[in-house]
């Protein structure tokens, strides 16, 4: 049982490790790579779930997530080797590179450029996963449709409109949760 464990904390850090050290983008360009490294231990449901509450949690998006697949996998220890995984490749690179890239910064703009079209297509193909599990209804689009028009125009209430998007999807669960019972 041990052994177990001790080869899946292992592959859980190896796992955070190698896609943070090869992932440019951040959090969200990470999100495919660990929905897919993490499909044996969590269906896409339950990811789409996590990736979520990782969404409304503060902080960075690829710390959230390393704490509740963690969780998800292994438990609290889980967590910290998740976390650990995570934090070492950037903060190693960022210590590197803050060296070198301010002598060679304009031979490295066009390759920036190109990352961040990549990062794009990345967030967008998240964005269309989440959008395709979703169970849609007519309450729904209404809730969504009218946040993005209240977002656009009056940008100054960004949190009272999160708040009342996390409220109103939470109430349209609650509805759907109860009339099953019936």
């Amino acid at each position: 049982m041990k052994k177990n464990c001790f080869k899946k904390s292992f592959e859980l850090f190896g796992k955070f490790f190698i896609t943070s050290l090869f992932t440019l983008g951040g959090g969200y360009a990470m999100v495919p790579v660990l929905k897919r490294k993490f499909s044996k231990y969590i269906d896409e449901e339950k990811f789409a779930e996590i990736l979520s509450f990782a969404q409304s949690m503060p902080g960075p998006i690829a710390i959230n997530l390393a704490i509740l697949i963690g969780e998800q996998v292994i438990g609290f220890s889980g967590i910290l080797l998740s976390v650990l995984g995570v934090l070492i490749p950037p903060v190693s690179i960022i210590i590197l590179a803050g060296s070198i890239i301010g002598k060679y910064s304009a031979q490295l703009h066009g390759f920036f450029e190109g990352v961040y079209a990549s990062i794009i297509g990345l967030v967008l193909g998240v964005l269309y996963s989440i959008m395709k599990i979703q169970r849609w209804n007519l309450l729904k689009v209404v809730i969504l449709l009218a946040s993005v028009l209240f977002a656009v125009f009056f940008r100054k209430f960004t949190i009272y409109i999160f708040i009342f998007l996390v409220g109103s999807f939470y109430y349209v669960k609650r509805i759907n949760k109860d009339n099953k019972k019936w």
